[in-house]
Order: C-alpha cells, then structure tokens, then sequence
C-alpha cells in the first residue's frame, strides 16, 4: 500500500527517459573503455605502429659521426625524452652462412648490433646469451624477411620461409676480428618492425668485441630515443639545432597515435559527461519526487511508517533506472564489440572478450557505487524532510 500511495506522482515515461540518458552515457563510456582495452596492444607494444614512441636519431655521414659521452647527457637531461640507448655494433667481420636441404648454401657478409634489451620490440625468454651458450639468438628486420622472400629466393630458386618456421633456419657465424676468428652457431628468433638492424644479445656481442678485437674502439653512431612524443616540436627543434637525423616515418606514426588516443579521450569524456549529467538528472527526479509527496511521506511517518520503509520505495525506483541504464548499456557494448572485431583485425589485434569481462566488472562497480549514493542520497532527503521543525516553538525576544 505504502508503494502504491508514494508512486502516484510517478510517471513511468519520464523515467523510462532517464533510464535511456543513463544508458547513453553509459554505453559510450562502455564502449570507450572496451575500446581502449582492446587497443592496449596497439598502445603498449613496442614494434606495433601506433605503439612506436621511440625515435632513432644519427648524425650526418663523414669521418667521425659518433655521439660523445657530453652529448649523450645533454639528450638524457632534455624534459621531452625518457631516456636514451646507444647502438653497439660489432669490432670484427662476420661472414653468414645458410645451408638448405637439397638447395645450395647461401654466405653473405653482414654486421651486428646490440641494443638495451628495453628498446626492443621483442619479449622472448631466449632472447639471453652468455659465453659457452651453444647458439645465438638473432633479431632480424621484418622486411629482411619479405626481401628474400619476393627478391632473392624467388630469383635463386631457394625455398621461402615465413615466421613461423624461420627459427629452424641454421645459421653458421664466421667472426673475424683483429687477433683471431671465431665460429658460432646463431638462429633467427624473431622478426621486429621498428628497429631496422640485426640485432645480437649485448651480452655477446661485448663478449666478442673484447676476445676478437679488444683495442678498436666501439663508439656509438646511432641513439634510440624514448620519448613522450615523437612529434613534439620542442622535441624536433631541439634535434634540428643539432643537426641529428631522423627517420620522418617515425614522427608521423606517432601523430596517428597521439590522434587516436585524443579522439578516444575525447569521446571518453563526453561519455562521463553525459552520465554525470543524466546521473544529475536522476537524482533531480527522485528530489522533485520526494517533494511532491512530502504530505504523504509526513502523514505515513505519523501513521508509524519508518524512514527505512518510506526511502525503500525511492530506493527501488533509483535501483531500477540504474539497472536499465546499465542492461541497456552492456546490450549496446556487446554489440559495439561484434561491429569492430573486422575493423580491430585489419589491426592484428586478436579477437577475445577480455574487454567484455572487464566492461562487466566495470557496470557492475557502476551499479553498487551508485545504488550506495542513491540510497545515502534517498534516506538523507527524507530525513531531514520528516526533521521535527522547532521553529515555531521559539519565541523573538
């Protein structure tokens, strides 16, 4: 009867309006979350391109093109750059060579190169060296691996290799350095897209650089930069008054990055913004509700009705606006999720529902946080409506 009484003033369409703003604002926000997972892969990847948040810098070719210890501290000091990483290329000469079943062996002349193993864009347990390790682990270019393909094995008659089977590939390493040459045995491990060298453990390529040639030198001619943003024009003017050089492919992968995750956060925003104010909106309702039955709810309080069984009826009202809102936005995210699994895998990126997981726990911490502030909300209006006014008990002096 209670219900009946204080659900007069109720109109069911208004509501149901509110209930569809919630979920708009819901579901956007839903949809920018699961998005944002989603694309964690593409964001946080290192060979990925929107992913690339490293810049390799060089100087101009001539006799002595290699960075000083002053000027590798002037880079680190800069507020737009994380962090710096020298290229260290080996001392000696190396001679690769590649023996097929049934097909002639192939040998080449080729250099190596180590890198800090944070700049590389491959994470893979056998990616380590140390000295009486029988095989070396080798990082190649990922479009080395399309030139042989399409270019030179098509032309010599060799068999073609893709990634998959490319580490079965023996490769014998000839070094030859100033005081003697060495041989090893070396395996293609990986294929990165953004470091465009091939790449050996530093731990071995210093090992061989100080038995094979232990008084050359080893400057570095090349820096790789972890950077804020690529694109920065603090960042570019300050590696334009220097005169180092940069690959421009770099800079404009990161301006797609930086303009997909501006648009992200863009309609991530207005997702919050229209569930605050459709958030607002509710508790205006509830507020007016309140107000427009306050004879009721006073003359029920007097009857021997409790505050609890009176802010029940509001609680259950509240509670069933969030649960549409939150039904309502989940259906329109599963949905979203089916509409871009074609658009996300021209991306590489894996379908899975991990983000739908996720998108869940989100709405179900959505529903007990804001059921909580209705309540609270609810019992405190109606508490202080049913407060014993004093006022006229107090006489002017």
């Amino acid at each position: 009867m209670i219900g009946q009484l204080l659900k007069k003033q109720v109109h069911k369409s208004q509501l149901l309006f509110f209930a569809l703003s919630s979920s708009l604002g819901l579901g956007i926000l839903l949809i920018v979350v699961q998005l944002f997972i989603d694309t964690q892969s593409l964001f946080n990847s290192k060979n990925d391109l929107l992913g690339n948040q490293n810049l390799i810098i060089y100087k101009d070719l001539g006799r002595d093109n290699a960075f000083t210890s002053d000027e590798i501290t002037e880079l680190n000091a800069q507020p737009f750059i994380n962090k710096t990483g020298g290229f260290t290329h080996g001392t000696y000469r190396v001679l690769a060579s590649v023996t097929f079943p049934n097909h002639a062996g192939i040998s080449t002349e080729m250099f190596l190169e180590a890198v800090s193993d944070e700049f590389i864009d491959i994470t893979n347990k056998d990616w380590k060296w140390q000295p009486g390790d029988k095989e070396v682990p080798i990082i190649i270019p990922k479009n080395y691996i399309n030139l042989y393909n399409f270019g030179y094995a098509t032309s010599s008659g060799l068999p073609q290799v893709n990634e998959k089977i490319i580490r079965q590939v023996p490769i014998d390493l000839t070094l030859s350095g100033t005081h003697k040459t060495e041989n090893y045995r070396a395996y293609i491990l990986d294929a990165s897209e953004k470091i465009n060298s091939i790449l050996v453990p530093e731990s071995f390529l210093n090992y061989t650089n100080k038995k094979l040639s232990p008084l050359k030198d080893n400057k570095v001619s090349r820096i790789i930069l972890d950077v804020i943003n690529p694109s920065d024009p603090k960042l570019l003017e300050f590696l334009a008054s220097k005169k180092y050089n940069y690959l421009s492919n770099d800079v404009q992968n990161s301006k797609l990055s930086y303009v997909l995750k501006l648009i992200l956060s863009i309609v991530l925003g207005i997702g919050l913004l229209i569930t605050v104010l459709s958030i607002y909106l509710v508790i205006t309702n509830i507020n007016l509700l309140i107000l427009k039955n306050k004879q009721t709810i006073t003359q029920l309080h007097f009857l021997g009705y409790s505050k609890v069984q009176i802010s029940k009826v509001y609680h259950a009202i509240a509670f069933k606006i969030l649960a549409v809102s939150i039904i309502v936005a989940l259906s329109l995210n599963v949905i979203c999720k089916f509409i871009f699994m074609p658009y996300l895998s021209v991306l590489q990126i894996e379908p899975n529902l991990t983000s739908i997981i996720y998108t869940v726990i989100l709405s179900v911490l959505i529903f007990i946080s804001l059921a909580m502030y209705y309540r609270n909300h609810t019992n405190s209006k109606i508490k202080q409506m049913l407060r014993p006014n004093t006022s006229l008990l107090s006489s002017e002096n």
